[in-house]
């Protein structure tokens, strides 16, 4: 499956507040880190679904506004909006696929 596929069904359950979904898209081991300094934020697919459980009660959306793929890496901008505030956030998500799971996040935030 082409990687960016795999990163697009994450999009698309994340926006549909689909937990188990948006699991499903993710290694057991996966990493997120925040850019440059790659601290550790998230680490494993159970602290993974306790984080978006939260989220998901925010009704958070991600718009892609830009995608661009280097190896098995897929890089967006995306425009995140709390659906229950309106409040929105720009960050760049630089997402690792191995076996067609997404093994590595790094975000980089405003």
């Amino acid at each position: 499956m082409p990687i960016e596929k795999v990163v697009q069904k994450q999009i698309e359950f994340y926006n549909n507040q689909d937990l188990e979904g948006f699991a499903s898209t993710y290694s057991d081991d996966i990493t997120v880190l925040t850019f440059p300094n790659n601290t550790v934020t998230l680490s494993g697919k159970q602290a993974l679904i306790e984080r978006y459980t939260e989220t998901f009660k925010k009704k958070m959306f991600a718009e892609i506004k830009n995608r661009s793929i280097v190896g098995n890496k897929v890089i967006d901008w995306e425009i995140a909006t709390n659906g229950l505030t309106g409040e929105s956030t720009s960050l760049m998500a630089i997402y690792e696929v191995k076996d067609d799971l997404i093994s590595k996040v790094w975000f980089i935030r405003e």
